[in-house]
């Protein structure tokens, strides 16, 4: 089993949960309730590499659920 697979299966991400997130009226929203609050850290760091905040993320987020 490949390490991104383990990691998704461990992490709660399993398909149908994402395929639901995705289908959803507020994807965004859905997908980021998925990730563990253990992995939000690797979030703000993947976030940094693209020159985005987390300020960025949260703005996005509400501004989808309005």
């Amino acid at each position: 089993m490949s390490q991104s697979r383990r990691l998704r299966r461990a992490n709660g991400m399993k398909t149908p949960a994402v395929r639901k997130a995705v289908n959803s009226d507020t994807p965004l929203n859905a997908l980021y309730a998925l990730i563990p609050e253990s992995r939000r850290k690797a979030l703000d760091r993947f976030l940094r590499l693209f020159r985005k905040s987390t300020d960025d993320l949260y703005k996005a987020l509400e501004k989808e659920r309005k």
